[in-house]
Formats: structure tokens, sequence, C-alpha cells
């Protein structure tokens, strides 16, 4: 699983600034906002992290390439700040060549070959790694299985200078600890398949117990608080039911119509209602004829106003035409015969005899006895708007006393309310509430049997648990290897925080890996009753280092070991928290020990330090590369350049 950085370069918009890393160790040093975390932070981008948008990186960034090896595999791989869902790479290996789009998320279908989905995929399969599957949340069974990916081992072997002393490789995270303890597992060797399902089903069958028993106890605690403890008791209130529902029928069949009430309702008023609704019907319909006879009426005014009009014009145009002799045809223009046999007209040829005629000197006449006409029906019109008025208010009087006297009705029987009716009613109230309880009690009758029901159920389940974690037990019997791993990296472990000097760590103390949380905890002189872990350690300082100490303790371990893990680890500011010249002791012991490591045990590792202050690698260490970043020194520029900040 070797991984080997071999150079980063960044596109910037006015240059081409290149970092070269050696083989063994790469040391960036120097002063603050100079771009030495940036250096890692864009590795871990290129390994499919996020992009830290610094000032810098915002304003100037315009792409980013990395050359790596990994394995037999020479890597180019390239990232555009705009494109966040996938990376460009290219590969060499044994003469062949490749260049490929891969997604950051896994898709439906492979992307390259038939095992890969994505870049993860991509990496894991080039480090000779296999994609494991795993539940997102252990304890939950019908929690979906996902891909563990290179980003999870990465974790291990990238040390971010923000969770240095927040976050102890998210194993105290809810929900993404899961990923982080499969890593563990599977790089220590207690990853089995077989394992899994039994301990998937384990927690499944447990959750199920839990499950029936809290059930099993609500129902109990339900069925005491209202007194149903037991089949015979509810049985009891049912009889009870049943008697007092028989003398409640036999009560509601004695009651007869000899009870009933009197009527309370006025005869008059509803008399009155009645002689009133057919006034009103008849007020109505006369209203309605005269309606008719007025739009009659006033129709017939219409017609006769203009059949003046056609007596005025037809008098005007015979008076005009008047002795008028026609040559040719006034429409069309043909000449006009002047030859008339007297029985004709010479114009049209119609028969004189039959023909209107113009009208004459009556025409006066005609005019003044159709405005006679037309007076005597407006007058007529008058009379019958006034009886419409008329028969309008007399309608609306009838319609108001008929209102009034439904009113005093309908007070009157919502005023009635007689002990037969109230009587009655509760009675049928009462034989209600009896049938929806007796119903109740016949649907939980069966609940006490369910209860004892359930529990035995449950109690029958811990015989199916008692087994599964003897299977358990049995699975993790052949992981002597994975003991003997977890032995080794406890004593590492140890060992590293000595040779440090961390603070209060003495040589009879005993360190312990909790294999279900995957915590180290020291315990003082062996007593675990006084164990501590990382989030105990106190101070900021503290912390980072026991975390370095831990993730350096694995790395040695692998190596040991040959464990699955890549071999390559990036430190960023492991002397945060603490000052080299107040703590020089610290500083010294901490790089001295880990120049060691890389001397002894990590020989075949890459790491990569950041840090404000150089420790002097010894000459032993060879093939490393130290590089200082300032402002304002042009021998020791800042990662960009030419970029001193707005």
């Amino acid at each position: 699983m070797k991984l080997l950085m071999e150079s980063l370069v960044l596109l910037c918009k006015q240059s081409e600034e290149r970092v070269r890393f050696g083989r063994r160790l790469s040391f960036f040093h120097g002063e603050m906002s100079t771009g030495k975390s940036t250096i890692a932070e864009l590795i871990d981008y290129c390994l499919g992290g996020s992009l830290q948008k610094t000032p810098a990186i915002q304003s100037e960034l315009v792409g980013v390439q990395l050359q790596a090896g990994a394995g037999d595999t020479a890597l180019l791989i390239e990232r555009n700040p705009n494109t966040t869902t996938s990376v460009e790479v290219s590969w060499e290996r044994d003469g062949e060549t490749g260049r490929e789009n891969l997604p950051l998320a896994a898709g439906e279908v492979p992307v390259v070959g038939d095992l890969i989905y994505n870049y993860s995929d991509f990496l894991l399969r080039t480090l000779g790694m296999p994609v494991l599957k795993v539940r997102k949340r252990k304890g939950d069974p019908e929690s979906a299985l996902q891909r563990l990916s290179f980003r999870d081992f990465y974790k291990f072997c990238y040390l971010d200078q923000p969770d240095l002393d927040s976050s102890f490789f998210l194993l105290d995270q809810p929900i993404r600890q899961e990923k982080s303890k499969e890593v563990l597992r599977y790089v220590l060797g207690f990853h089995s398949d077989r394992l899994n399902e039994l301990q998937a089903e384990l927690s499944e069958t447990r959750q199920e117990q839990r499950t029936m028993r809290e059930a099993a106890k609500q129902i109990d605690e339900f069925l005491h608080r209202y007194g149903f403890a037991s089949k015979a008791t509810i049985e009891a209130e049912i009889d009870k039911l049943n008697d007092e529902e028989e003398k409640l029928d036999q009560e509601i069949e004695n009651q007869g119509s000899d009870d009933l009430p009197a009527s309370t309702v006025a005869e008059e008023d509803q008399t009155l209602i009645g002689a009133l609704s057919d006034a009103i019907a008849s007020k109505t319909a006369a209203i309605a004829d005269i309606e008719q006879r007025l739009k009659e009426q006033e129709s017939l005014i219409a017609e006769f106003l203009a059949m003046k009009f056609k007596i005025a014009r037809s008098s005007t145009a015979s008076e005009l035409l008047k002795g008028a002799a026609f040559h040719a045809c006034p429409a069309c223009g043909t000449e006009v015969s002047r030859k008339s046999d007297g029985a004709h007209c010479v114009l049209c040829k119609s028969d004189l005899a039959e023909a209107p005629g113009g009208f004459g000197s009556d025409s006066a006449v005609m005019e003044r006895d159709l405005s006679d006409r037309i007076d005597d029906l407006r007058r007529s019109v008058q009379r019958l708007k006034r009886s419409h008025d008329r028969q309008n208010e007399e309608l609306g009087v009838l319609t108001t006393k008929r209102a009034d006297a439904q009113r005093r009705v309908d007070s009157a029987r919502r005023q009635i309310e007689s002990e037969y009716m109230k009587r009655a009613r509760r009675l049928e109230s009462r034989r209600g509430e009896i049938r929806e309880r007796r119903r109740l009690l016949v649907r939980i009758m069966g609940m006490p049997g369910e209860v004892e029901a359930k529990m035995k159920e449950a109690d029958a389940l811990s015989t199916r648990i008692s087994e599964l974690e003897r299977n358990i037990q049995t699975e993790q019997g052949r992981f002597e290897a994975g003991r003997q791993n977890v032995d080794a990296l406890e004593k590492n472990f140890h060992a590293l925080l000595r040779a440090i000097h961390f603070p209060e760590i003495k040589a009879d103390d005993k360190v312990f890996l909790n294999q279900r949380t995957w915590f180290p905890y020291v315990h003082p002189k062996g007593n675990d009753s006084l164990a501590w872990t990382f989030s105990d350690a106190g101070s900021g300082g503290k912390m980072v280092l026991f975390k370095i100490c831990f993730a350096l303790a694995l790395h040695q371990t692998a190596a040991q070991r040959h464990l699955p893990l890549p071999r390559f680890i990036v430190i960023d500011s492991p002397m945060k928290n603490i000052t080299p010249d107040i703590n020089p002791e610290i500083f010294q012991n901490f790089y001295t020990e880990l120049y060691r490591l890389l001397h002894d045990d990590l020989k075949s590792w890459q790491c990569i330090m950041i840090d404000q202050t150089l420790f002097e690698p010894p000459a032993a260490l060879d093939d490393h590369l130290e590089r200082r970043l300032t402002q304002n020194d042009p021998n020791h520029p800042p990662l960009i350049s030419y970029y001193h900040g707005h």
C-alpha cells in the first residue's frame, strides 16, 4: 500500500507554483499565513477532500495537479475549483495509460472496468485494497450497507490542524464513528463478513427483544392503570354492563304513548301561517299577471310609435312624388313604357285594384288615431304600475307577518323540552355508553394474555441471543493475529508516549484499546478505575500529542506486522498549543522519536511535516527535503510567490 507524493503544482492566475516532496520526509516550516497548511490541504483536496478556500486560494487558484505513485502505478491527479463532483485522473502502469473523469460519489454503473464506481474505488484498487461494505449504523439492522472509502483510511494518515485537539479520528462522533471503527477492525485484522453478519443479527435480536418487553410493559401498565389486570376482571365488568343494558332495554320499551306531551305550539299560529302562505301565493300570481300585461302594453306602445313614423315617412314620400312622370326605372335605369292599360302601375306593373296606394289626405287622421291609442295605453301602463307597486307592498307585509309567525312557532319548538324527551334521551345515551364500553372491553380482553405471550416470546429470544454470543466468541477466537496486533499497538503507543515524555505517563502505566469503542485508554499503574483517554487529557497540547502518538503507533504497528494501511502520513502543526521555547523537552523528544521511527520501522513510509519551527533531521535520515516559507524573503517565498495578501 505504498503511496508516494512526488510533486504538487498550483496553477495560479499569475504563476505556476511547484512543490516537491522528499521520498522519506518533507518538512515545511516558517511564518504564519505563508501557505504551509495549504500544502497539506491541497494534497487532501486532490485525494478527494473539500477545497479549503483561504483568501489566497479563493482569489488566485485556477487549478491544482498532484503527481504521485500508488504501488506500481504513476498518477497525475487534476482538480479544478469550479468542479466539485469529480476528479480528473491520468495513470500509467506496465506501459499502459489511461485517463478518466472519476466521480466522487458512486453511481449505479461502474466507470472503469467492472468494480470501480468512483474515485475512491479507483484509489483503493490501485493500492491493492478491496472495496469493503459496512452498515451505516452498526446498531441498526435496517441500516443500508455503504462502502468503506479511501477517505475513511486517509483520516488515519492526514492529521489536519483544525481537528488535532477536537476529534479523535471521528470515533467520538455518532454515526460517522462506525466507519472509523471498521477501518481499525480491518487494519488490525478483526474484519470478518461472518462476524459482521453475526453482530448485525445479535444487534437486531436484542433490539427485537427490547421492543417486545417494552411493548408488553406498556400494555401491562395500561391495563393496571384502568383496572384491567386480568381477563377475569374484564369478563366480570362485561357481565355487569350486560345486566344494566337489559334493564335499560326494558325501561325504554315500557315508555308508552301515554307519556307523550300535548302540543304546546299555538294552533292559530299554524293556521295563520297556512293562510298567509296562500295569500302570498295569490299575491305573487297577481304580480306576475300584472307584469305580463305591462310587458304586452309597453310592446304595443312601441309598435304604434313605429307605425306613426312609417305613416309620416310614407305621407312625405307620396307628397314629394305626387305628379311625377318616370321615364326610366329609378332602381335599374330601364326605360319605362308610357303606355298603360289603366289597370296596372306604369312603374312596377302591379295590379292597381289590389295596391294599397299612397297615403292621401287621411294620413293626418290616422296619425291622430294612433296618438290617441298610444295615450290610452300609457295611461293603462301607469295604472298597472301603481297596481304592481301596491301588490308588492302588500306582498311584503304578508311575508313579514308569515316570518313573524314562523319565528314564534320555531321559538316555541326550541323551548319544548318535556320530561319525557329528557328521560328518553338520557336512557338512549346511557345505552350507547354501555355498548361502546363493552366493545372496548371485548377488544382488550385478549391483552393480558398477549402481555404474557410477548414476555414468553422475548424470553425465548434469550436463547438465540446466547447462541449468537457464543458464535461471535467462536468467530472472534479465530482472530489471534488481530489480538496480537492490538497488543503490539498498545505497547507501541505506550512506548511512544514515554519516549516523547508525555506528561504523567509512567513505565508501570498500561494502555488498553477498547475493542468496542476503539478508544485507547491509559490505566495508571494498571488501575482501570482511573482510566483516561483523549477527551480526558486536559490541555489542548496534550490532546494533540495523544492523537499524533496514537496515529504514529498505528503506522508503526502496520509496518512491523505488515498491516493494510497506506504508507504515508501528513502531520499539520504537531506543536499546536505547545510553545517550543517554553516546552523544549517535549519539542525535542517528539521530533527525535519521529525521526527514529522514520529511520527504523517507518523507513518505507513517506512523511510530510508542517510546523512553524524546524527541528533539523539527522544526517542518517537521507532523501529528505525541507522548505522555509516567509512573507518578505525572496529566497524563501510563500506558497504563492507573488501573493502577499490584499
